[in-house]
Parts: structure tokens; C-alpha cells; sequence
């Protein structure tokens, strides 16, 4: 047995490993003394940055009097000093919500607004999505993008999906939005708590937390925005009319079993109609 085992040495060439790696360990380094006459200079240099300049700067305006030194020293000496620029003061830290894939419709949408070139200006496109069956509830194409115009589209799909145009009592509809100015808008937060709907942010800078409305919002774009040239808004708005009923009706998608999203909404309400017929509701 002892015959078939390596040396230290053998086994370290094997790895390809040198024997100061394997012996290496690490040891807490002891805390740098400042240098006095670096520290001096600093000192008078110091009403001449008027206390604004970063290290670089600073190392210039030591060499420009004379001093030789480098940039690390300088940045280390600053540091210690407590003389660095202050660090910009951040705000609260959201948390990133959760992923949501419903299994029913009409308790977890998402909205959001994409651009749309009309020919000598932009239209702005408000849009709401069900992930569920993948429909669109809830859509506003028009020449403003303030949160009057989210306000209707999160509207129309409110009464598209729930008779009276207000969510029922009991029944929880989740929102997700980002934090664009229309939707942290108070007249548009004062709507959603009016129509029953539950917001929900996500976070800053993670068009990943809105995936469903981001993914449509690109097949918009590549299967009608951009095989057309609108030269005026209302051409647009025609051509986003005619998409729409085509995507709701004919476009069949992947994730729901190659069928349309109006498809599944009806099958949908069929199970819900013979189950309660069947009294198993």
C-alpha cells in the first residue's frame, strides 16, 4: 500500500501546483503608518483643492509643488485622513418581487408603456397584460404618456374583465408595474385603489421583474411596428387596433398549448360554468 502512494512532491507536479502555493498561508497584514511629510503636504495643499478635488488631483497638485509621489499613496493617505469625496447618499433599497406564474386569469397583471414612431413623432402605447391567458384586458395608444392615459388603459381593462368595472369584494388582482412617473403618480395609485386593484412594484431597473408585458411589447414590435412605416398617428393607432384583435383572436402562442389567448379565456369559463352546473364549485 505505501508503494502506491504519491510523495508531496509527485503529487504537486501531478496538480501542477508549486510547493509555495501548497504551503502558502495568509497573514493579517499590521496597519500602515502615514508618512508625516506626505500628510503635511496634504495639509497645505488641502484650502487650495477647496476640499473638492479627488485623489488625482490631488497627486497633481503634490507634484506641481514638487513632491514626488504616487497615486496609490495619495489615495491611501486621503482615505485615512477622512478627506476622500463623499459617496452619493443612496436612497431606500427596494426589494425585487417574486416570480408569478398564474395558473388563472384575472389575479396577476402586468402594465406597462413602449414607444411607437409615427412618422415626425412618437405615440406612446399603455398596455396591460394577464399573464395568465395572455390577453390584453386594457390598451391606450395616444400622443401623451401622462397617467391620465394609464389611468384608462388599466380602466378599460378593468371593466373588460369584471362587470360594475370594479374588481369584486374577496378578490385579490395583483398589478405589477415599475416605477415610471405615471404609475407612482397619485392620480394613478388613487384609480387603482378605486378599481380594487392591488400594486405592485418592481425593481429598479429590472425590466425582468415585468416579463410577460416586456415580451409582448417586443412581438408588438417586431410582428407590426416595425414591418410598418406610420406617417401619421392615427395610422398607427389603426394598425395597433387591427394587431390587436389578431393577437387576441388568431396569434396562437407557445406557452398556452399553441392556442390564443381568447381561446383559453373561453375554455376557461366553460370549466367554470359545468362546474358549477356540476355543483362542484
Amino acid at each position: 500500500m505505501d508503494e502506491d502512494r504519491l510523495s508531496l512532491t509527485q503529487a504537486l507536479q501531478a496538480a501542477e501546483l508549486a510547493k509555495s502555493s501548497w504551503y502558502y498561508r495568509s497573514r493579517p497584514r499590521p496597519p500602515r503608518p502615514l508618512n508625516p511629510k506626505l500628510v503635511a503636504a496634504i495639509e497645505a495643499a488641502w484650502p487650495g483643492t477647496r476640499g473638492v478635488y479627488g485623489y488625482r488631483k490631488v497627486w497633481f497638485a503634490l507634484r506641481t509643488g514638487g513632491l514626488r509621489v504616487n497615486k496609490k499613496a495619495v489615495l491611501r493617505h486621503l482615505r485615512a485622513m477622512r478627506r476622500l469625496q463623499p459617496r452619493k447618499i443612496k436612497g431606500r433599497r427596494w426589494t425585487r418581487p417574486r416570480v408569478v406564474r398564474p395558473t388563472v386569469s384575472n389575479v396577476y397583471w402586468e402594465m406597462d408603456l413602449t414607444y411607437v414612431w409615427c412618422g415626425s413623432r412618437f405615440g406612446y402605447l399603455f398596455a396591460v397584460i394577464d399573464a395568465c391567458d395572455k390577453g390584453i384586458p386594457g390598451a391606450r395608444l395616444g400622443d401623451r404618456c401622462r397617467a391620465v392615459e394609464a389611468v384608462e388603459a388599466l380602466e378599460e381593462a378593468v371593466s373588460t374583465r369584471f362587470k360594475g368595472g370594479r374588481v369584486p369584494e374577496g378578490h385579490r388582482l395583483i398589478l405589477r408595474i415599475d416605477r415610471g412617473s405615471q404609475f407612482v403618480a397619485r392620480r394613478f395609485r388613487e384609480a387603482a385603489k378605486a378599481l380594487g386593484v392591488t400594486l405592485e412594484y418592481a425593481g429598479i431597473q429590472c425590466p425582468e421583474d415585468k416579463p410577460y408585458i416586456e415580451s409582448f411589447f417586443g412581438h408588438y414590435k417586431t410582428e407590426e411596428v416595425y414591418r410598418n412605416a406610420y406617417v401619421s398617428l392615427s395610422e398607427a393607432q389603426a394598425g395597433w387596433k387591427l394587431y390587436r384583435v389578431w393577437y387576441e383572436a388568431e396569434r396562437v402562442h407557445q406557452s398556452l398549448g399553441y392556442q390564443t389567448p381568447q381561446a383559453v379565456r373561453h375554455g376557461a369559463l366553460d370549466l367554470v360554468l359545468s362546474k358549477a352546473q356540476n355543483g362542484t364549485v
